[in-house]
């Protein structure tokens, strides 16, 4: 069971850092000399642990591999360029993503900073870097078993690092260890992954427990909100925003482009489920189209999948993929004389500014809308978002744009560590995360963190990812977006509220007013 937690400010914590009764939560002087009080955070940002006074004592030296009585040894995957890489490179370009060079840079600085507020108990974070005999390409299409498992017996008894960081500090390499043939080696050599088997499933994460983690939502998660969401707004009902009118006056028929991962295929099964024994949607009325995670075979893919779906009489295609995949289903189905509703379901920043930019306009205006995950861009990028405002503080000069410096990967890191006390293993470390209250309010920029809620939202049922909520939103080619000053921004409903599962209000309001429809769904 795990132990319950609360949000910070209802008087004494009711949990406690793993390892060692020596450890102050919520009172004290920290290590960077701050007042410690209940309801103070280590250091300035909702997502930072609730604070500790500065430990003294004795930490147990080496309580695990890569740690010793001063340092914490992390790794760095760094894969070499290939002709995937660079294209990838180019698009991220495209979208208005910060050169590796750039973002490497701003993230030193976090490192730093977050080396000397966060309490590891006399120890320090020591970034090493592993030149990867592996495949980018071919682990996120599920093989290179074997490599993967190589660079995870190198990282563990070559280098003997604690854990994997899934980002890299090299500006010519390739970052992104953290596939899921990689995070499965990792938790067998007794690896930290941080970041692993992004979307993946949380029966995955439980089988590989207490090694692998993540931020994004696992798609159980994702399942159990789409099913309840798109029932609950959309399904057997007239697809009203679709860009063909012939299609408006028709009972929806989802399609959903999906990347063709087994973990996946689980998840779309569930949303599948969850649509017909809760919303009575028939299956007739779902079409899945699934493609390969290899950049060189994103367009025949997106063509394909159009050509299918319009056959099929699909009105809303459902976007689980990747944005320049969604952005070439936009172009495809412009070129097919095709134009159903787009349905986000808050994957892979399809639901950005920067990115949605990249899409045929003309094919998502009116069209576009549906869960993001993602806050407004410039919540997280620029000058105004946590990331921004620390890099002025630290540095005074304003964050270049297009990067948060893996802000929250690094915030999300440093948590897990404190949380795990002075005792570092990967068990001591589950247990701090579980038992850590809800991170991020009031604002929820990054969404809710909690690691206590399962798939389902019951609380206190455990889970291997962060973020909890989404919010509604739609978007508007016309309005000009406040991350770069261009044409097309994504508006948001609710107020720009974040719900959690079971949590939704009842009814959908008008979509698309500011481009002039009026319409409910």
């Amino acid at each position: 069971m795990l132990a319950k937690s609360g949000p910070p400010g209802e008087g004494p914590y009711p949990w406690r850092y793993p390892g060692s009764g020596k450890v102050q939560v919520g009172s004290g002087t920290t290590i960077s000399g701050t007042k410690c009080t209940p309801g103070t955070p280590q250091f300035n940002s909702p997502y930072a642990d609730p604070c500790i006074a500065k430990f003294t004592g004795n930490n147990g030296g080496a309580t695990y591999n890569g740690v010793t009585g001063t340092t914490i040894t992390l790794a760095m995957r760094t894969f070499p360029q290939t002709a995937n890489s660079e294209e990838a490179a180019a698009v991220a370009k495209q979208e208005g993503i910060a050169v590796a060079a750039v973002s490497d840079q701003v993230a030193q600085v976090f490192i730093n900073y977050f080396n000397k507020v966060y309490d590891l108990y006399g120890r320090h974070v020591k970034l090493v870097e592993e030149h990867s005999v592996s495949n980018a390409t071919a682990e996120l299409l599920n093989g290179n078993q074997s490599q993967a498992c190589a660079d995870a017996d190198t990282i563990a008894h070559t280098l003997h690092a604690f854990g994997e960081v899934d980002f890299t500090l090299d500006p010519n390499g390739t970052g992104g260890g953290g596939t899921g043939p990689f995070s499965v080696c990792a938790a067998k050599d007794g690896l930290v992954e941080f970041n692993g088997g992004a979307y993946f499933d949380e029966a995955w994460y439980q089988q590989y427990n207490p090694y692998i983690w993540g931020i994004p939502q696992e798609c159980q998660r994702i399942a159990v909100m789409t099913g309840q969401v798109y029932g609950k707004y959309l399904a057997n009902k007239p697809a009203i925003y679709a860009g063909d009118p012939a299609l408006r006056t028709k009972k929806r028929v989802f399609g959903i482009y999906v990347p063709n991962l087994p973990t996946y295929g689980v998840c779309v099964k569930e949303s599948i489920n969850y649509l017909v024994q809760h919303y009575h949607v028939s299956r007739s009325l779902i079409h899945v189209f699934t493609y390969g995670l290899d950049i060189a075979t994103f367009q025949t893919s997106a063509q394909q999948a159009i050509v299918a779906f319009k056959a099929s009489g699909v009105t809303t295609i459902i976007t689980a993929c990747d944005s320049f995949s969604l952005g070439l289903l936009t172009k495809a189905a412009a070129a097919q004389d095709y134009h159903p509703e787009w349905l986000l379901n808050g994957v892979a920043l399809d639901d950005t500014d920067t990115v949605a930019q990249t899409y045929d306009q003309a094919e998502v205006t009116g069209t576009l809308f549906g869960l993001s995950e993602a806050s407004p861009e410039n919540t997280f990028f620029g000058p105004n978002s946590l990331a921004g405002k620390l890099y002025k503080q630290l540095t005074g000069h304003t964050i270049p744009p297009g990067t948060d410096g893996g802000y929250t990967d690094l915030v999300w890191i440093f948590d897990a560590l404190q949380a795990a006390g002075p005792d570092l293993t990967p068990q001591n470390l589950a247990r701090g995360v579980h038992a850590l209250p809800t991170l991020g309010g009031p604002n929820y920029v990054y969404g809710a963190w909690s690691w206590n809620s399962g798939p389902s939202g019951k609380p206190g049922t455990g889970d291997h990812t962060a973020v909890t909520d989404d919010r509604w939103v739609y978007w508007d080619a016309n309005a000009t977006s406040p991350i770069n000053g261009q044409k097309g921004t994504y508006i948001p409903v609710f107020g720009g509220k974040r719900y959690s599962l079971n949590n939704w209000p009842a009814t959908l309001p008008p979509l698309f007013t500011a481009a002039g429809s009026k319409s409910s769904a």
